[in-house]
């Protein structure tokens, strides 16, 4: 490898929305506090919910019905 062109890992903590605190090596300088993790995110729980078919197409004509080019 070729010396200074690689960034500097640091160890940094990663503070989970429960409050648990990981500690890992990352080449950011800041401690990282996250809002949405793998334990509370509706997509790893299983509480994602399915929109019904055409469902999102209608919620876009309704919320910009009217708009005008």
């Amino acid at each position: 490898m070729k010396k200074g062109i690689h960034p500097q890992y640091n160890e940094i903590k990663v503070t989970l929305v429960s409050g648990e605190v990981i500690k890992v090596y990352s080449t950011s300088k800041k401690d990282i506090v996250l809002d949405t993790d793998p334990t509370n995110h509706p997509a790893w729980t299983g509480q994602r919910k399915v929109a019904e078919r055409g469902q999102r197409a209608t919620q876009f004509k309704k919320k910009f019905d009217g708009f005008k080019l």
